[in-house]
């Protein structure tokens, strides 16, 4: 399977964190940027919002977290909102792609779904753990996110898309 990963634009950049979509045509269960895409525009704003606080450095459980305490799903993620008794989610896993800067963290988002009660689906959990340690994955991830200091620049690989 080939995966690619996609960088979100209009987000606030920084040298701490990332956040980005993992595409892969051959894999349903990789459909967050396919939903995203498919959001409203103000539904998409509050998600944007959201990925910026939490790039931010901020901690918000109600917008989104991890599992910390979980040594099953300690590298897993969600954002998170309401609509309604509807509640949504877009899952994925944390990474530190760059070897020469092992404090950097990014996001990447996997998969969308939705529920009508608060608790999380294992699921999305599980395939996030598959996908995070595939070889495949990690080589479009750190492409995505190259190291800084060579042919790339700083400015060159984040995440600012306000700026094009």
């Amino acid at each position: 399977m080939a995966y690619l990963v996609s960088l979100i634009g209009g987000l606030r950049s920084n040298n701490h964190r990332g956040l980005a979509f993992l595409e892969c045509a051959d894999d349903r269960w990789i459909n967050a940027k396919q939903a995203f895409d498919g959001f409203k525009e103000t539904t998409k704003r509050k998600l944007r919002s959201r990925f910026d606080y939490w790039l931010d450095g901020n901690r918000f459980d109600k917008y989104f977290h991890g599992w910390p305490n979980d040594p099953r799903y300690k590298e897993c993620f969600v954002f998170k909102w309401r609509r309604g008794r509807t509640h949504h989610r877009l899952y994925g896993f944390l990474i530190h792609p760059r070897f020469l800067m092992p404090r950097f963290q990014v996001c990447i988002l996997i998969s969308y779904g939705r529920k009508n009660e608060e608790h999380t689906d294992p699921l999305h959990l599980e395939r996030a753990n598959e996908l995070r340690i595939k070889a495949d994955v990690i080589e479009a991830v750190k492409e995505a996110f190259p190291e800084l200091g060579g042919e790339e620049s700083a400015e060159d690989s984040t995440l600012d898309s306000r700026k094009q």
